[in-house]
């Protein structure tokens, strides 16, 4: 590993205390609590080892939990529990163990299920068998679920790639032997609030126009309500162009409809195919507005006329059967977006749905030799880099937002790997979102 592992656990046991500091009430037995150091070293050091093997020629690929067998009653299983299955003899930790068992214990759907041992330090004890609910922050879904218990969870998602978690909570990712605090998570950043700005005011005031129409009780709604389902959909668009493998690159306007990049030439993308600008093209801002109105409206009170909805209520409202088609037609039209990506050439999107696809990057680019690499959501802590370490689909991207300050570019790998490029502080700067924008959110 490239960092010091002490270092890596003492960000681990530091935000791992602070999480603990803000917990309410106690949990249960067995939860809430670290190994030693020493302990938590060997841990993650033999994940990053497994993470750098392959196993019948494809990357190992596994979520491992540090948790005692009794925090998973004998009776339950998916969807709404565990099913946890105990090896007749427990296993030896180890990289070599791991590999092997990977290919059987499916990355969305179980656990390797891992405890301390006085003399091995670990041993495998068996198999949590979770289900695909706890996916459903990243992909889309309503359907109840239960939480992970409040333990260690590893997520070994690609070569030298940790997620390191209390629970679902992400508190560190690890990429490429480089640590990557969970706190410069870009959507969680002043700067794509901002970007979003104007396309949300016009949302918040078509909602005040609808209120003012009807005689029954609807709700305000909170600003960061918006910027969250925002955020959600591009997250959705992400994550299934992720889990497909076979890459993409996103080019988002994020503040304006830019009509003139879908009906005419211009100097820096070639469009292969570009969509006609109708009403058909608006349709995930159409989604967005009904999604509004329906979480308004069923939790309007006439008591209580200025009532204002947040993200939590509507969070809390998804379990609800009214919405579940909804729910399903954002997840498709992420979905459909997604796809677009599959042929060669970058899909141009606005904050109201796809331009084009298959667009290449050409004309006369500004020259860029470097990037800032950001290690803190806003982008002022950077560390400088080469861009000829990077492929072509990066340096292409590179070099568009270098000439056009306004594009927010997001590159998907074939090894999952998650890139954000954006023009910031004088430089093109790029945020790590490999994981850590799609497990923990609400």
């Amino acid at each position: 590993m490239h960092v010091y592992p002490s270092e890596l656990v003492a960000l681990i046991t530091q935000r791992w205390e602070a999480m603990s500091a803000a917990a309410e009430g106690g949990g249960e037995p067995g939860t809430g609590v670290l190994p030693g150091k020493e302990a938590l070293e060997r841990l993650i050091s033999t994940c990053y080892q497994v993470s750098m093997m392959r196993e019948e020629d494809r990357p190992v690929t596994l979520r491992l939990i540090l948790a005692p067998s009794t925090l998973f009653p004998p009776d339950q299983g998916p969807p709404k529990g565990f099913l946890r299955l105990l090896f007749s003899s427990p296993r030896p930790f180890h990289e070599y163990e791991l590999r092997r068992l990977s290919p059987a214990i499916d990355f969305e759907r179980s656990l390797i299920a891992v405890e301390p041992h006085p003399e091995r330090t670990f041993q495998i004890w068996g198999v949590v068998n979770s289900g695909i609910r706890w996916l459903q922050e990243e992909r889309g879904g309503n359907k109840k679920t239960k939480q992970l218990p409040d333990v260690f969870v590893v997520h070994v998602t690609g070569p030298g790639m940790l997620t390191l978690c209390r629970g679902l909570k992400i508190i560190a990712t690890l990429n490429g032997g480089r640590i990557i605090d969970s706190t410069a998570n870009a959507f969680h950043s002043m700067w794509m609030n901002k970007l979003f700005t104007k396309e949300r005011n016009l949302l918040l005031q078509l909602h005040e126009q609808f209120r003012a129409s009807v005689l029954y009780p609807v709700a305000r709604i909170q600003d960061d309500f918006i910027e969250n389902l925002q955020f959600q959909i591009l997250k959705r668009v992400l994550s299934v162009s992720r889990m497909s493998r076979h890459g993409g690159t996103f080019i988002v306007f994020a503040d304006e409809h830019p009509l003139e990049w879908a009906t005419g030439d211009n100097p820096y993308l070639l469009i292969k195919y570009r969509f006609r600008q109708d009403e058909a093209i608006q349709r995930q801002q159409n989604l967005m507005i009904r999604t509004i109105r329906l979480a308004t409206t069923a939790l309007g009170d006439i008591k209580d006329p200025d009532k204002v909805i947040t993200w939590k209520d509507y969070v809390d409202l998804r379990h609800e059967s009214s919405v579940y088609d909804l729910e399903e037609a954002l997840y498709e039209h992420a979905q459909f977006v997604a796809n677009l990506a599959a042929v060669d050439g970058a899909v141009v999107i606005s904050n109201r749905g796809p331009i084009g696809f298959g667009a290449m990057i050409v004309g006369s680019l500004d020259k860029l030799t470097e990037v800032a690499i950001a290690s803190d959501a806003e982008g002022k802590m950077v560390s400088l880099v080469k861009i000829e370490g990077y492929g072509s689909r990066h340096r292409s991207v590179y070099h568009l937002c270098n000439t056009l300050h306004q594009v927010m570019a997001i590159v998907v790998s074939q090894d999952g790997n998650i890139q954000l490029a954006k023009w910031r502080n004088g430089i093109v700067t790029c945020w790590d979102l490999t994981t850590q924008m799609f497990i923990g959110d609400t």
